[in-house]
């Protein structure tokens, strides 16, 4: 538009024609009436900054709003195991882990995105914690040797509602959610060695890990008063003395003073032979 004329006609090459044109250029002249033009040079402006000068704060604040959506909850934190354990779950809840379609989504070229697991599916946090095949038939394994009503779920969010439903005992529950997140932080490494390691792991292994570990977690970081075989049999009747109900918070490591790896001792030598018999046996009848 020439700033010297009083009208948008002469910024054309020709006069608008009556009828749709001259209603046209009617709206037209309306729209940037308002518009006040000043003879000076064309510039840039920033439009996240009130100044309109670029700063890295405001793109960055626009992009952690992309990436990181809001979160109706806050963290859950089960004092039952290990806090690297509790990390796995909460960027679960949050699918912020480099599963193959997340780093695809970023735009990094890879091989594959279906699940290295089981070749059924893209590799996503749902499908991989949630609707792989072997992670179903752990999951299943888990909830008949806790002795609950196995429910097939596809995300965190039906997870998460299926355990609230369980008629367990608060502090019970929690030792419960805590083996899955132990049943979760197995199935990442066992991705992670079968995508990086010359050696391929064994799958057989994964639920008798998972005992394991939640024996040493449950035992050596809660007041429980339990044994091995007690842990075997009857999980769910093992007495925890000290109250372990999961704490909703973003982020307190400071109240944890044990070790966060997994604890090592002689007795899961004997997981393997007769002491697991109940165990193994009732769930390969299912």
């Amino acid at each position: 538009m020439k700033l010297n004329d009083s009208s948008i006609d002469n910024s054309f090459r020709r006069k608008a024609r009556s009828g749709v044109e001259e209603s046209q250029l009617g709206d037209l002249c309306e729209l940037i009436s308002a518009a006040n033009l000043t003879p000076i040079a064309d510039r840039h402006i920033w439009s996240l900054e009130n100044s309109g000068e670029f700063s890295v704060a405001s793109i960055r604040k626009v992009i952690d709003e992309k990436r990181f959506p809001g979160i109706n909850s806050l963290t859950r934190w089960v004092k039952s195991v290990p806090i690297k354990v509790n990390i796995i779950a909460w960027k679960i809840k949050i699918d912020a882990l480099p599963t193959r379609f997340n780093i695809s989504r970023r735009g990094i070229e890879i091989d594959s995105i279906a699940c290295p697991i089981c070749n059924g599916g893209v590799e996503s946090t749902s499908h991989l914690f949630f609707q792989c095949s072997l992670v179903r038939q752990i999951a299943r394994k888990i909830s008949s040797w806790w002795n609950v009503d196995h429910a097939d779920v596809t995300t965190y969010e039906e997870w998460r509602t299926w355990m609230v439903s369980l008629r367990i005992q608060a502090n019970l529950k929690a030792v419960f959610e805590g083996v899955f997140y132990g049943l979760w932080w197995s199935i990442w490494t066992f991705r992670n060695k079968l995508l990086f390691e010359k050696e391929a792991p064994t799958q057989a292994s994964i639920f008798d890990n998972i005992v394991s570990f939640s024996f040493y977690w449950c035992k050596f970081r809660c007041k429980a008063s339990f044994k091995w075989n007690d842990w075997l049999k009857n999980p769910y009747l093992v007495v925890v003395i000290a109250v372990i109900t999961p704490t909703d918070q973003h982020s307190d490591t400071s109240s944890h003073d044990i070790e966060s790896g997994p604890l090592f001792f002689n007795q899961p030598s004997t997981f393997s032979s007769k002491s697991t018999s109940a165990v193994s046996g009732r769930v390969a009848d299912e």
